[in-house]
C-alpha cells in the first residue's frame, strides 16, 4: 500500500512523524511547503498556482529541484482538490494531511467537505491539530479509555448504534446537521459504529 502524505496551506501544529514517517510521497500544496520545511521534510512535488508559497520557499523548492506542477490562479478546483486529483492509485493507498488549521473559513470547510465527496474518501487522514479526522460508513477502532471523540454526521444516518462509548445508541436515525453524537467518551478499549445508510466523521 502507497503512504502519502499532503501538505496543505494555513497552520500545522501537527507532527505527522510521531504518527507516519514512512512515506513512499510527499506533495506540498502551495505554502503548505513550510509545514514540511519545519519538519525538515522534502517534497518530491510542489503542486497549486503558487500564490501563497513565499519567494524564499520557492527559491529552496528551485534549489533543491523539487517537482513543481503550476496552475493559473484562475482555475476551478482549489490547490487542494487538485492535490488530491493528483494522486495515483488513490484507492490503493494510505493517504495523510497535515495542514488547515488556520486562514479562512471558507477553505477549511472546503476541506471538510471535499474529503468524503472523494470515492476513496476512507483512505485518508486529516491530522489536525492534535485531533484526528476520518471518514467513514462504519467504524471498528481501537482507542485508549475516556479518549474524547465526536460523530458528525454528513448526511442522514439510519440506524446508526455506538457501542464501546459512554453515550453509546443503537438504531437511531440521525439527521444530517444533528448535533446528538458530540461529545462522547471511549469507556472501552474498542469503538464499533454502524449504520445502514450514510457517511460520518469521526474526529477523536
Amino acid at each position: 500500500m502507497k503512504k502519502y502524505l499532503i501538505s496543505i496551506g494555513g497552520g500545522s501544529t501537527s507532527n505527522v512523524l510521531d504518527i507516519e514517517n514512512n512515506f513512499d510521497e510527499i506533495i506540498a500544496v502551495d505554502s503548505g511547503i513550510d509545514h514540511l520545511f519545519e519538519l525538515s521534510l522534502n517534497p518530491s512535488t510542489l503542486i497549486g498556482d503558487l500564490d501563497s508559497i513565499s519567494k524564499s520557499s520557492l527559491d529552496k523548492v528551485k534549489e533543491k529541484g523539487i517537482k513543481i506542477v503550476s496552475f493559473n490562479t484562475k482555475k476551478d478546483q482549489t490547490d487542494f482538490e487538485l492535490a488530491i486529483d493528483y494522486l495515483q492509485e488513490p484507492d490503493k493507498s494510505q493517504i495523510f494531511i497535515i495542514g488547515g488549521e488556520s486562514g479562512e473559513i471558507d477553505h477549511l470547510i472546503s476541506i471538510f467537505l471535499l474529503i468524503p465527496s472523494k470515492s476513496f474518501y476512507e483512505k485518508i487522514t486529516w491530522l489536525y491539530g492534535d485531533k484526528k479526522i476520518i471518514f467513514r460508513k462504519e467504524l471498528n477502532l481501537n482507542l485508549k479509555k475516556s479518549t474524547k471523540f465526536s460523530l458528525i454526521p454528513l448526511s442522514d444516518l439510519s440506524n446508526l448504534s455506538i457501542d464501546g462509548a459512554e453515550w453509546n445508541l443503537e438504531n437511531k436515525n440521525i439527521k444530517f446537521g444533528q448535533s446528538l453524537t458530540l461529545r462522547n467518551v471511549a469507556v472501552e478499549d474498542e469503538i464499533n459504529i454502524y449504520s445502514d445508510k450514510g457517511i460520518f466523521a469521526f474526529i477523536y
